[in-house]
């Protein structure tokens, strides 16, 4: 059905392939940018017409089809909030969507979020938790509840660096469980941190403090996915199995917010990556036929 929809000639004009980041015979990751609606996003959120977007991301698997000579548009088989940020990853083929389908109801993809976070060291009882609050959500908006309707949700969070300026934090999350908005909640209402930028759960203003350092764009929430971490098997060999992780490169402004505020970043999260069982893999993966995508700047990495 993708395929019959016609191409408006703006859409048509944008070069989606070059959010592609990593690809290889069975998959190809994206670096997704803000506000580009996943195909499958449920009615009732905060977005433009649904026509409009589904339109834009048809037209992104259209040109990911053409640019790696596939006989079909890419397979979805996970979605990203319209407003989070980060690495997507797409299936070549129905065998590799199966493959990866499976992984994600197995809960056994990793899944590591960066969140710029309002609150400074002194808001967190620690430098490292679990959340556990169970969320339900009634009419699009999601809430911690007990009721016998919440499902179970896991987030760990580690605190990385907190602003000498401001009272902002840089949080990295480890998503165990993928509920609907699961980040949102659990940062603005379990550990009462809220994703900075975020309109829905959190409706007290920016404090003076924050808006002396630093700017925040208008309808900008700042949570990228940072990396997936996949299963994959080579094709010889006495260890087959072993673990791909894509790393995708932070935007450019969630980046200068942080050094605008004083909070350091880790060099692989401002370039991206590629690694193999959790070390670094270079531009190719010769066991996938795979390759990163995107060019490398001049920065010298130290240890992961």
């Amino acid at each position: 059905m993708l395929d019959s929809i016609k191409r408006t000639p703006a859409a048509a004009a944008k070069n989606w392939s070059r959010l592609a980041i990593y690809a290889d015979r069975g998959i190809i990751v994206l670096n997704k940018p803000p506000y580009l609606i996943c195909q499958g996003s449920e009615e009732g959120e905060d977005q433009l017409p649904r026509e409009r977007n589904v339109d834009k991301f048809n037209d992104l698997l259209s040109d990911l089809k053409h640019h790696f000579h596939l006989d079909k548009v890419p397979h979805t088989v996970h979605r990203l909030d319209k407003a989070t940020t980060g690495a997507l990853v797409l299936a070549k083929n129905l065998t590799a969507a199966r493959r990866l389908s499976q992984q994600f109801q197995n809960r056994t993809i990793g899944k590591t979020y960066l969140a710029l976070v309002r609150g400074g060291e002194r808001s967190f009882p620690a430098r490292s938790g679990e959340i556990r609050d169970a969320l339900e959500s009634i009419n699009g908006r999601v809430s911690i509840s007990q009721s016998c309707n919440a499902k179970f949700a896991a987030t760990d969070w580690e605190l990385i660096a907190s602003s000498p300026k401001a009272p902002l934090s840089l949080l990295r999350l480890k998503l165990h469980t993928g509920l609907k908005h699961q980040l949102r909640v659990h940062l603005a209402h379990s550990l009462h941190t809220p994703i900075l930028g975020d309109p829905v759960y959190t409706r007290s203003a920016i404090s003076d403090k924050v808006a002396r350092v630093i700017k925040v764009p208008e309808n900008r929430t700042f949570l990228h996915a940072s990396r997936l971490c996949i299963s994959r098997f080579r094709k010889t060999g006495p260890n087959k199995h072993f673990r791909l992780e894509v790393a995708a490169a932070l935007p450019g402004d969630f980046v200068t917010l942080c050094k605008n505020a004083g909070i350091p970043l880790d060099e692989w999260d401002i370039s991206g990556g590629v690694f193999v069982d959790g070390e670094p893999a270079g531009d190719e993966i010769q066991d996938l036929d795979g390759r990163w995508l995107r060019p490398r700047h001049h920065t010298i990495h130290g240890p992961r």
